[in-house]
């Protein structure tokens, strides 16, 4: 029978890769400071693009897709949402601004992961904020179109006890300050996804609540830099990762170490994309055309302008437009295809 005793994690010897990466988290997080000092609108900016990519790379993940153009309407609720997937959308993007703005005064308690839940699924049909009520398997479906079951989570009828005694084991810990903040994120996490306490939206409340607790400890890349999209492209390493620490999970004999090592690195790749975006703007003060070119010039392969965009989010569409053209001018990028998906590419 699983346990949720955390107490035990105190015990826990930490390879050296995993010491080096929570050294590195913990000095991204000493530098944050400094950002909002030195940058503030960039800041401000990148948490605009961030809010947009999180909420289409977290419905991607699981298999909504939507056109950018139609994402912004949604985003700025601006339309009346069409179908589910846009209802879901419209979900994630009220719990995701709930975080942003009111993290401090969300604890972590079952009551309230079931009161995140019903928000995520406020304009769809499905009745959110309700453990499940039937027994659910992670399943994977190969090529030729044979599945095969994963992983099998806690029952529907154990969940309620589950929920209640994982929550519990996270604040006893965090309220004694006895083990390593990212390594508790990280267990609560990947117990919260072998539960699966829903019949649908595990994968997203996980997202959610992985960026409510990072904020919780202080650490508010996600805020800036689009943690479910760093996901969405590794999304490969993430579900075997979760794979490999779910072997055992049931018995207490899981092996921790695959999982904390992709959360945390996912974490690094976005606090060094921040530092670089941040470090940009440091070096290249005042000049926007300037910030372009340089971008630009470390790209390989093709670029489009959303890709300038998210580089460089302080700068309008029109100098983007003009520096494009001016370089075409030059001969020193050509474009392939027309209009808004147009691709540029180096000559």
């Amino acid at each position: 029978m699983r346990s949720y005793h955390y107490k035990q994690l105190k015990q826990l010897m930490l390879p050296m890769e995993t010491v080096n990466l929570i050294a590195k988290m913990n000095e991204y997080k000493g530098k944050q400071e400094l950002y909002k000092q030195q940058a503030p609108q960039i800041l401000k900016a990148l948490k605009d693009v961030a809010t947009i990519q999180s909420t289409k790379a977290s419905n991607a993940i699981e298999g909504i897709i939507i056109t950018d153009q139609r994402l912004k309407s949604i985003m700025a609720n601006e339309s009346d949402l069409q179908n589910r997937s846009e209802g879901e959308i419209a979900g994630y993007r009220d719990v995701l601004q709930l975080i942003h703005s009111s993290f401090d005064a969300i604890p972590i308690k079952e009551n309230v992961i079931l009161q995140l839940h019903k928000e995520l699924y406020c304009y769809v049909a499905i009745e959110g904020g309700q453990w499940k009520n039937v027994d659910n398997v992670i399943s994977e479906t190969f090529s030729d179109g044979t599945k095969c079951i994963r992983f099998e989570p806690v029952s529907a009828f154990e969940t309620p006890t589950a929920m209640r005694q994982l929550c519990e084991a996270l604040r006893e810990r965090i309220a004694k300050c006895d083990i390593e903040p990212l390594i508790l994120i990280s267990i609560f996490i990947l117990d919260f996804l072998s539960i699966h306490p829903f019949n649908d939206g595990n994968e997203r409340m996980a997202r959610l609540l992985t960026l409510l607790l990072l904020y919780q400890c202080g650490f508010e890349v996600g805020r800036y830099i689009s943690l479910e999209k760093i996901i969405e492209d590794s999304k490969e390493d993430y579900y075997e990762t979760l794979r490999k620490s779910s072997i055992g999970w049931h018995d207490n004999k899981n092996d921790i170490l695959p999982w904390v090592h992709y959360l945390l690195g996912t974490f690094i790749a976005a606090y060094k994309d921040l530092e670089h975006r941040v470090g940009i703007i440091e070096t290249q003060k005042g000049s926007k055309q300037q910030r372009i070119h340089a971008f630009i010039e470390k790209k390989l392969g093709y670029f489009t302008k959303a890709d300038i965009r998210n580089a460089c989010p302080d700068v309008s569409e029109a100098t983007i437009n003009r520096v494009l053209n001016e370089l075409k001018e030059q001969h020193i990028i050509a474009p392939e295809g027309l209009g808004r998906n147009a691709k540029w590419k180096k000559i």
